[in-house]
């Protein structure tokens, strides 16, 4: 991590840690670890317990839900705006639902979820944007469902890629065909087609695994209106003072 040279504390790239004071800070500075996220790392497996939370500071990871008949698909993604293990909160002995899979490489901070939920209990503001992010993976997991079942697999990869991209603050991401095709429940063939056809409009330039968003007004042309909603969602619920029922 890095650090303040006027308070000699580490200031946070992750959304939530950032809202943390100085003697907040003191009293977690014990418990946390700076650690390196690895293309395709797993760090919570299905019915594993969670012994450990992650605050992503780069990179992206995701959610997998393996539907045992017909291969694995994304059901939501986080990067340095939440965290991983958010179960953590809701329940002190909290098993993993899904698989957490890193999808960009990055950097993140860890926690032991015992820590962690000590520092919930001295720390109102942190409690409260934690929550306010498990509200936030909810409307994201729910329009995501809503979004998968009735807009075109071209809708849904802009979507996705936009999401992406506010996360990595980058243009630039590392992505291959394969992991896509996972990611949004579809076959190679046909991730290849999309992006040949996104290319083809201007909107990104595809190389070997790698993608890059050249015309972002163009993409979100492409999109379906899920992206906008998901991300104006995320904004007033973070923003507000007070709890919004969006779901």
């Amino acid at each position: 991590m890095t650090f303040d040279p006027a308070s000699d504390g580490p200031v946070f790239r992750n959304e939530l840690l950032a809202v943390l004071s100085g003697e907040d800070l003191e009293r977690l500075r014990p418990h946390i670890q700076r650690v390196t996220l690895v293309l395709e790392q797993v760090l919570h497996e299905p019915g594993e317990h969670m012994d450990h939370v992650y605050f992503p500071e780069s990179g992206v990871v995701s959610l997998t839900a393996d539907t045992k008949d017909n291969g694995v698909v994304e059901v939501g993604m986080t990067g340095r705006e939440g965290m991983v293990g958010a179960s953590v909160v809701l329940n002190p002995h909290a098993t993993a639902i899904h698989r957490s899979l890193v999808q960009v490489p990055g950097a993140a901070i860890r926690m032991r979820a015992a820590a962690f939920r000590e520092n919930l209990e001295q720390t109102p503001i942190f409690r409260d944007h934690c929550l306010r992010h498990i509200q936030v993976t909810m409307v994201q997991a729910a329009q995501a469902a809503a979004c998968n079942a009735r807009h075109e697999v071209t809708e849904r990869l802009a979507r996705w890629l936009l999401m992406s991209r506010d996360k990595l603050d980058s243009d630039e991401m590392p992505m291959t065909q394969e992991f896509l095709a996972m990611m949004l429940g579809v076959r190679r063939t046909g991730v290849s087609l999309i992006t040949n056809t996104l290319q083809s409009t201007g909107a990104i330039r595809q190389s070997r695994g790698r993608i890059t968003i050249l015309d972002r007004e163009l993409l979100e042309t492409e999109a379906c209106n899920c992206y906008r909603f998901i991300e104006d969602s995320r904004k007033q619920i973070m923003a507000s003072t007070t709890w919004a029922l969006l779901i």
